[in-house]
């Protein structure tokens, strides 16, 4: 089944690009300045996609403003030139582009903006919403509720694609279709189960769902 859309929305991390090394490394180097524990990749992974604040509660049960203040300054720059699109990424966005269809981001990165442009993504968002233009981080719909205003789309007539049920539930709670990426911590199981409308394993099916050759 496919259904026809005016705007795809898509999370950041681990949907379009996968940041998953470089904030495993940047992570580490902040656990070592500071003296805490190392993570491995798959509790960054399973990090990625929460604020700040609350990804470091899950891996050092604390958070503190001077390794915000910290990793900013040292590791910011280094973590964001270390991201890499994923293959498809460029591709099934110029598809949808072409085809008419809206596109932009939302993310519960603060400063979504920065990484954006970074990744020479900009000329292809019509819209970028980050933490810091929301009171309320997903899976509050808020974020969504202002990418879907700004598009000037209907909720029904625009998908949300990311990688984590808390994608899926900003989703769900917005009232879009959401379609759930298995490229981060997430299989098929869980993001069905936190309300996706389709899985893919690959962005390149994407267009396919929504009638886009």
């Amino acid at each position: 089944m496919t259904i026809a859309a005016k705007a795809v929305i898509f999370d950041f991390d681990m949907t379009l690009a996968d940041s998953s090394y470089a904030i495993h490394r940047c992570s580490n180097l902040l656990a070592r300045r500071f003296g805490l524990r190392e993570i491995t990749r798959e509790e960054t992974l399973a990090g990625i996609g929460l604020p700040l604040e609350e990804c470091w509660r899950q891996y050092w049960g604390d958070f503190r403003d001077e390794w915000t203040d910290y990793y900013r300054t040292e590791f910011r720059a280094l973590e964001q030139a270390e991201i890499r699109l994923f293959p498809n990424t460029l591709s099934v966005l110029e598809s949808l582009r072409e085809a008419g269809i809206r596109t932009g981001v939302v993310s519960n990165r603060r400063f979504a903006r920065r990484v954006v442009d970074m990744m020479e993504l900009t000329h292809y968002m019509d819209v970028v919403v980050g933490l810091e233009d929301v009171t309320k981080a997903k899976p509050d719909p808020e974020a969504l509720f202002k990418a879907i205003a700004a598009l000037r789309v209907e909720a029904a007539e625009s998908v949300y694609v990311g990688d984590t049920d808390i994608d899926m539930k900003t989703s769900v709670a917005a009232g879009t279709r959401g379609v759930g990426m298995t490229t981060g911590h997430f299989g098929e199981e869980g993001l069905t189960a936190a309300g996706a409308w389709r899985v893919c394993s690959d962005l390149i099916e994407l267009p396919g769902l929504l009638g886009v050759k």
